[in-house]
This record gives C-alpha cells, structure tokens and sequence, in this order.
C-alpha cells in the first residue's frame, strides 16, 4: 500500500483544503462523464481527508452513475495499493458486505493509524449481533498493534470508533470469549483518550478469561490487569496458564519483562530458567534471558552466547530485538566511543555549526602530544589555529609499539604526516555511502560493512588515515572520522584480496593485518582495528582466545605506558576489554575500575558478581 499525495510541506499543511482541491477535479471529471477519472480524483481526496463529507457525497454520486459493481471496478486494488483507493472501495464493499469493509478499512490503520479512515457512518451504525464474533475479534487483533500500546492521544481518536465497536459488539455477544479478550486488548490502547477504557479492558478480559480460560484469554487480561498496575495479579493469571500449557514458554518471556521492568531481574531470570529447563532451545526465553542477564551484571558472554544461539539456530519467521535493546547506548556494542582528546574539546568549544571556523586564526597550546588522527581533524578544521604542543615525543607514541606493528603515521619532532598514500574515489564514495557511526549491535555493523570487502587492502588501510570529514552538523567533531576507521577495519575482515583461496568467513589474514595496526602508532586506528578483531571473535569461537590475547595485551601496554605520560585511548581500550569474549576477569576487573573512576560510578557496564581470588599468573605473554 502506498500515499501517493504530494510530499511537499506546503500542500500537506492543509490536507482538507488539498482534498477540496481533488474533489474540484472529481466533479468536472463527473460532469463529462468520465467516471475513471473522477474516482481517482476521489481517491485522493479521501487519502488526504478521509472523513470529509463532500467526499463521500461524490462517491455517493460515482455508486449513483456507475451502479453498485460499477463502482467497485472503479476502484481496482491493485498492487502497490494506493490508500485512497483501498478505503473508497471499504466504503463501497461495506454497503453489502461489512465485514469485508471493514477488513480493508483495518489495513488502512495498519498502514497509517493517525488517521481516522475508519470513522464514517456505516462503520458507527453497524449492528454487531448481524455480525460473526470470530471475525469481529480477528478485526480487532489486526488493528492493534498498530495503534501503540497506549496509543497516543492523537491516535486514539482517529480509531476511537473502533472502540466504540468494541463496546457495542461485547454487549451483542455476551457469551463469546475470544471477542471480549480481544476487546480488552484492544481498549486499553485507549487510555489517553478515555480514561474509563482500562476499567472496560479489564471488565472484559475477566469476562473473556472466565468463559474460557485458554492462553490467549489469560494473556489479554493479564495485560490489562498490568496496564491496569496490578502486576502480581497479571503474573498470577500468566502463571496459570502456564501451568495448564507447560509448552508455551513465551509466557514465560512475557512475564520476565514485565518483572525487569518492576526491577525484579533477579525473579525474571529465575523465571526464564525454568522455561529453558522445560525447552531448551525456545528462542524467545533465550533471547529475553541472555538480554536480562547482560542488564543484571553487564557481562557481554551473555550476549556472545545469543549470537552463537542465533547462529546455531536462525529464526525466519520473526525477528528478536533483544540483542538490539541490550548493546543500544554503549560504546563499541552499538556505537562508535567518543574520542577523548584536548584538541577535540577544542573544536567543541567553536562549535561544529559555526560556518566561519576554517577562516579563524589564532594560537592554542596543549600539555602534551596527542594521538595523529585527532590532531588530523583539528588542522582541517582549523587551518588557521597556531597550535603548539608541549614536551618532548613520547617514543611509545611516535614509533610502533612493536617492531612489526603497522606504520600509518610518520613523525617529524612533533607533526605526524600519513606514511601511506589517500585511498580511490571508488573506496571513499563505497565507505561514506555506508558508514554511521551507531549500529544495532557488533554483528550487525560487520554485515554492513560487507560491500567495503570488494576493496583492496591498501584502499582500506588508506581510508583508515584519510577518512572523508563529516558533513552532519549534529555529529560531534571527530565522531564520523572514528566511524569511517571502525567501518575501514571491519571491511579488512571482509577483504577478498586478504582472504585469497580461503574459505568466506577465514580472517586469518585480515586478524593478522588489525593485530600490526593495533600494535602500530598509538591513534584512534588502535581502537577501530581492536573493535574489527573483538567483532571477528563475537563471529568465530575458534579465534576468541587469540583475540582476548590482543586486546588484554594492547590496553595492559597502554595502562603501563599512562604511568608516565597520558594515554588519551586507555578508556576506549578499557571499553574494548569490557565487549571482549572471554577475556580474563582480572583485566575485565582492572577496565571497570578504570572507566568507575572516569565516570564517578560505572553505569556503561556494572560490575559482574564477585568471583573466586584467582593465583597470580601472567596473562598475556610478550610476542
């Protein structure tokens, strides 16, 4: 189904006077009797203003001309459907069949529900007691979930009329369950705009669950004794009806998220654990526990263990938003960090929106040297801005961290040059076409960046120290650079050319590329090719231990070397240790400790239970 209607702002300021306008041509179309153009001209007019009379005294006039099936072949449903067509010919169809009517009307809320396509006088004078129950409850869970749960007040009212169904319908079948469960799901949609519909959902759903107690009356009233802030009652009744349908374990996964979201994590996991016990592999229980589970103790094996579940067992028919919901906000599990440094703060302060800023000159010093990528952004920025950095280069900064680490900068005293040539236009235009600097979670970034494997090494490596600047006003300085390297390093796990004769999916050579680089000139590239190698380990079990070995090591270097200088990447690496799989709990332990003091209190990843003193070991061995 499609809105054809024009898209400019000025025509959709006012749709009724638009639907004036379409009717104009409806009626000149009419008076020459040229009926195909005078009902597309009163499709649009009731797209733009479904309940406006004069629209329905033309279709009137159209079904007058035409005749009854005339009128209906008027109004084809053709595919793409265009709304206004679909609901002239509801308004047709409901004159001898309402039900069917009503059917396409409902499609129309489901397309669009803020507007009231519904709300017409045929639909308010139907007699429900004419009308099979059964079809009147399928209606009623169609339009549902459309409306939003509450529906806002806006929304309410343009479908208010639906609810009026609802109450004229219950009273006409008294003894049918299904349509007064589906009644209460449907009224306690409309709280914001009669405050009386949670009483009525209630009322109905108990009157449901009573005449016949099955899962889907036991869920409708459970829900509207939740809406209603009775939740252990709610929990009582889902529990019930668990019992009667041991097998129905998504009961279970709604009840866990009604007690995380009481705050009672600890009774929703206990919850889920017994679901899993009863079925194992219940996809729902195994998502809503592993997200529940990383919100109690903010340990990412929990999510690590749902991707391999998900690769283990993929799901075709629905999708399960609960690893989105769990890394959404967090630094490396949905989004790009943000960068840390001093000349970064500088650009903050003139401001990204601030049209003259490359034509301003003037002086700035900074304390010390900071990474080349940021200081890369600043002279672009600010061309004209004298900066001069104190002390001498720090030779863990200027040179690899080891002897076989990636070279990308090259360093004169102080000034970093890029020791590798600017990426093809095809590799620029193929990056920022698809880069941003937020992703639903680690897997799903790596599949994004799956066109950016057609490139070749170099191409990507060079894009990691020319990246394009930012034209998002609304992006922090700095954030869209730090997202093109992410999306760079994890288009090197995708690189064809690296991966040679090799299986798809062996990133032997690409981790072996993100190792030299991480292990290269300290920069914002260490942080993008450690975030590539944690995203290879989330993939591969097989090289988890080797990557839990990179990372502990480069951020354990950083934290010796900040002993004696700053470090402006150790919370990013701190953050990249906390999303590792497996990584040693001693060097988890010391990254929470880190970002704790960072942040006052550590609310990004909250500390995982006590565990067992462990004996003293090294944990990474030197290369």
């Amino acid at each position: 189904m499609n809105d054809e209607r024009p898209a400019g702002d000025e025509q959709r300021n006012d749709p009724v006077a638009q639907a004036h306008g379409e009717l104009s041509l409806a009626r000149i179309a009419l008076a020459e009797d040229d009926l195909g153009h005078a009902a597309s001209h009163v499709a649009g007019a009731i797209a733009w203003a479904p309940g406006l009379p004069e629209a329905h005294e033309l279709l009137a006039a159209l079904v007058a001309r035409a005749g009854d099936e005339g009128a209906l072949e008027l109004f084809p449903v053709e595919q793409p459907a265009f709304i206004g067509a679909v609901v002239a010919r509801a308004h047709l169809q409901g004159r001898h069949d309402p039900m069917g009517g009503l059917r396409m009307l409902a499609q129309a809320t489901r397309f669009d529900a803020a507007q009231p396509w519904a709300d017409v006088s045929w639909v308010r004078a139907i007699e429900p007691r004419r009308l099979d129950p059964e079809d009147l409850a399928r209606l009623f869970v169609a339009v549902m979930p459309s409306l939003g749960d509450p529906a806002e007040r806006a929304v309410a009212l343009a479908n208010e009329v639906y609810l009026d169904l609802a109450r004229r319908a219950t009273t006409a079948h008294p003894g049918h369950a299904l349509l007064h469960g589906a009644a209460a799901g449907l009224a306690r949609r409309f709280t914001a705009l009669t405050p009386g519909a949670l009483a009525e959902a209630v009322r109905w759903g108990a009157h449901g669950h009573r005449l016949r107690p099955d899962k889907l009356t036991s869920v409708w009233y459970a829900y509207a004794l939740k809406a209603d802030g009775r939740l252990d009652t709610a929990l009582q009744v889902m529990r019930q009806a668990w019992q009667a349908q041991p097998g129905e374990v998504d009961l279970c996964a709604d009840m866990a998220n009604w007690l995380a979201e009481a705050g009672r994590l600890d009774e929703a996991v206990d919850l889920l654990d017994a679901a899993m016990r009863r079925v194992p592999d219940y996809d729902c229980a195994v998502h809503t526990a592993a997200r529940l589970r990383f919100q109690r103790d903010g340990d990412v094996r929990h999510l690590v263990a749902l991707v391999d579940f998900m690769r283990k067992h993929p799901v075709t028919s629905h999708e399960h938003a609960d690893l989105d919901g769990a890394c959404r906000g967090r630094p490396w599990l949905s989004m790009v960090g943000g960068p840390a440094e001093s000349v970064i703060n500088l650009l903050h302060q003139v401001g990204r929106a601030n049209q003259d800023r490359r034509d301003m000159s003037g002086t700035a010093t900074v304390s010390a040297l900071e990474v080349p990528s940021a200081l890369a952004v600043v002279r672009r920025e600010l061309p004209g801005l004298e900066l001069t950095i104190e002390g001498p280069p720090p030779p863990s900064m200027v040179g690899p961290q080891r002897p076989d680490g990636r070279v990308l900068w090259l360093y004169d005293g102080l000034i970093a040059r890029p020791a590798v040539p600017p990426p093809s236009r095809r590799a620029r235009e193929l990056l920022d076409g698809l880069v941003w600097p937020s992703w639903p979670n680690p897997v799903a970034a790596y599949d994004q960046a799956l066109p950016l494997g057609q490139l070749g090494a170099d191409d990507l490596v060079s894009l990691l120290v020319h990246p394009s600047p930012g034209t998002d006003e609304k992006l922090p300085d700095g954030v869209w650079e730090r997202a093109c390297q992410a999306y760079a390093c994890l288009g090197l796990l995708h690189c064809e050319e690296l991966r040679g004769g090799a299986e798809p999916g062996d990133t032997r050579r690409s981790r072996a590329l993100l190792t030299a680089i991480a292990f290269g000139m300290e920069d914002w590239t260490t942080e993008s090719a450690l975030f590539a190698l944690v995203v290879a380990a989330w993939l591969d079990p097989a090289c988890r231990e080797e990557v839990r070995g990179i990372v502990g090591r480069r951020f354990l270097d950083a934290m010796e070397q900040s002993r004696e200088r700053v470090v402006t990447i150790r919370e990013a690496l701190a953050e990249l240790v906390l999303v590792t799989p497996q990584m040693v709990p001693e060097v988890s332990a010391l990254a929470r400790d880190l970002l704790a003091r960072r942040d006052g209190e550590d609310e990004t990843f909250p500390p995982p239970p006590a565990a067992e003193p462990a004996k003293k070991r090294r944990w990474f061995g030197r290369r």
